[in-house]
């Protein structure tokens, strides 16, 4: 009887801890969810400051200065966004027909976005896919553009790249490991390296590339244009775009803007954007470049989804190192890059490479990437005269290319076998609300980052 009693007690206090934990989690979940709901300050089009340039646009000549959209006009296509996939939707779109009127419409400078601000990381791959026959077809019609059109990006291929890992793990096809792994890179911090190869090109020349071929083909780019609203028309009707000069009516349009969709009030459910901060030292000495081993790896990425860190050497012998900053509430795409954000940054890089205390740091930039549940893009047609291809996951050269390519074409009706590789929003995993997602992210960030603090440096 006593021990029935007990038993009957110790399921009762069972369940008021269930209970209390339900209503715990009921606690939390409910005003994230009613937030979500509730109208807020988001962002819009227009309101972001001026971007600074990136050192890839400071190497290069200035771009030539596109005008305003300072009146109403009619076009065939409008594409909004002037990145890597907004220039090649619009330089397809010419190429293959030629009597289109094709108008870029761009919020800052053309290619000022991630475009840009990346690390210039290219290959036959898509993010998270095993797709290798479209991925080489991808790269191969990158550097087909580049041959028809003669320009040159500074492509490099064959690159030793190394995926480095901390702790204990340790993953079977490891190439370098502990002090060794220390000695060929310079770092501590990393416990074993797996090695790829892949290719670099200089984002900033391909830009230019893009810019060039369009003008030469007649595309009409337009800066300091963002759109404010999207007007759909019923049916067959055309689309119009508000912009602060005025309005742009289209046959077609296909929206391009990657991390700045959600702010046009597309795949808001979709598409989270991740801030990055990005460093470029001074050109390194003799000592410094032979101990960074960036002669023989020139390209590192530390293993991981959302938190991670890439490094490069720059033809210049400057040390390029991106770090993450985190996510904000709202898809907002700005961060300030305050002392806060410098110290996090500054701290995170001398875990990682203790010799570079004190080195200066004389480009400094901040960028914004799209994430997919999935880790695909956002690609296709959203109803009968709207596109969109955003959400590259940080892996965007290549596929934002290819994606434009196959954007054209599908606006234009030409059959293409990668047409399949095309995934509207309707057919992508949700991701949860955005104050939810927002403490999601930024729990997962400090989680790391206090692991990053735990990890034994060897030297230190």
């Amino acid at each position: 009887m006593v021990e029935e009693l007990r038993g009957a007690e110790g399921k009762s206090m069972m369940n008021r801890r269930w209970w209390a934990g339900l209503a715990g989690l009921a606690g939390i979940a409910i005003p994230l969810l009613a937030a979500d709901r509730l109208p807020g300050p988001r962002p819009r089009p227009g309101e972001e400051p001026e971007r600074s340039p990136s050192y890839w646009m400071h190497t290069i000549p200035d771009l030539p200065r596109c005008p305003r959209v300072e009146r109403d006009m009619h076009v065939d296509v409008a594409v909004i966004g002037g990145g890597f996939t907004g220039l090649a939707i619009a330089y397809y779109l010419k190429r293959n027909q030629p009597s289109l009127r094709v108008a870029v419409l761009e919020m800052q400078r053309m290619g000022s976005g991630a475009s840009s601000r990346n690390s210039g990381a290219v290959g036959p791959r898509f993010r998270g896919q095993t797709l290798p026959s479209s991925a080489d077809r991808g790269y191969q019609l990158l550097k087909a553009f580049a041959e028809i059109e003669d320009l040159g990006f500074d492509l490099v291929e064959s690159v030793p790249a190394l995926t480095l890992y901390t702790g204990r793990r340790v993953p079977p096809d490891a190439v370098l490991f502990g002090d060794e792994l220390c000695e060929h890179i310079g770092s501590p911090f990393y416990s074993a390296a797996s090695l790829r190869y892949t290719n670099t090109l200089h984002p900033g020349k391909l830009i230019a590339g893009l810019v060039e071929a369009n003008r030469r083909h007649g595309v009409e780019l337009y800066e300091w244009s963002p759109v404010l609203r999207i007007e759909r028309g019923r049916g067959s009707e055309p689309i119009t775009l508000h912009t602060p000069g005025g309005r742009v009516v289209a046959r077609d349009v296909a929206v391009a803007t990657n991390a700045y969709t959600p702010q046009l009030g597309l795949a808001r459910d979709i598409i989270a954007v991740l801030h990055h901060r990005v460093i470029v030292t001074r050109s390194l000495t003799d000592d410094e470049w032979a101990r960074s081993g960036l002669e023989r790896w020139p390209i590192r990425f530390e293993e991981g989804g959302y938190y991670t860190h890439t490094v490069r050497g720059t033809p210049d012998r400057r040390f390029f190192y991106r770090h993450v900053l985190g996510h904000r509430v709202f898809e907002r795409t700005t961060w300030p890059l305050d002392r806060h954000a410098r110290e996090v940054g500054q701290r995170e890089l001398i875990r990682r490479y203790p010799w570079l205390d004190g080195v200066a740091v004389e480009y400094e930039w901040h960028g914004v990437t799209a994430r997919t549940r999935d880790w695909w893009p956002v690609a296709g047609r959203i109803d009968e005269h709207l596109y969109i291809a955003a959400g590259y996951n940080g892996s965007g050269v290549m596929p934002s290319h290819y994606f434009g390519y196959l954007i054209a074409c599908s606006i234009l009706g030409i059959p293409d076998h990668d047409m399949r590789l095309l995934r509207p929003p309707e057919c992508h995993s949700r991701i949860p609300g955005e104050f939810a997602r927002h403490l999601c992210f930024q729990g997962w960030m400090l989680y790391r980052r206090w692991r990053d603090a735990r990890i034994c440096h060897r030297y230190q």
